[in-house]
């Protein structure tokens, strides 16, 4: 089997799920530039307060926490600074999904990111976010006990949940 590095595709934008303590996963994009490096995007509350953080990172390849890296779409010189911009303006304060009035978590984040970049026209979603969701949550799950005993992420190229505006 394929490292998780080897399988990841530069420029392409993918969903991450993690473990973490208790059930769920933490939600995360990461956008491999140069893979193993790249760029990562994620609402956390581990100091507080929630907030976005954006970072470069070559560690998410490596890491033992990831479950699941699934494409969603990708992005190119064209619109690369776009899918920045339009990721570094989806609020991550804490406040309700502005989309759905769902209590803000990670995965509400993501969610709300992957509808502003396909309103940005980064991607176009060609399934609704509540399936892609449903599906993400569903193979992660199968793959939770695998990583738990040290084994590997799963890496799922090919979701036809959007093409590539």
């Amino acid at each position: 089997m394929a490292t998780v590095t080897a399988q990841l595709e530069n420029y392409s934008i993918y969903v991450l799920l993690s473990l973490r303590a208790g059930p769920g996963f933490h939600w995360g994009l990461f956008v491999p530039t140069n893979k193993p490096h790249g760029e990562v995007w994620h609402a956390t509350n581990r100091q507080g307060g929630w907030l976005v953080e954006a970072k470069s990172t070559s560690g998410v390849p490596t890491s033992i926490t990831l479950c699941l890296a699934f494409k969603v779409g990708t992005v190119n010189s064209a619109n690369w600074e776009t899918l920045r911009s339009t990721l570094g303006n989806v609020a991550g304060n804490g406040q309700p999904s502005p989309n759905t009035g769902e209590a803000f978590t990670c995965r509400v984040w993501v969610e709300d990111a992957l509808l502003a970049l396909h309103n940005a026209g980064v991607i176009s979603l060609t399934q609704a976010i509540t399936t892609i969701e449903q599906r993400a949550i569903e193979t992660a799950e199968t793959n939770r006990e695998q990583v738990e005993l040290g084994g590997r992420a799963m890496v799922w190229n090919a979701t036809g949940f959007s093409t590539t505006a």
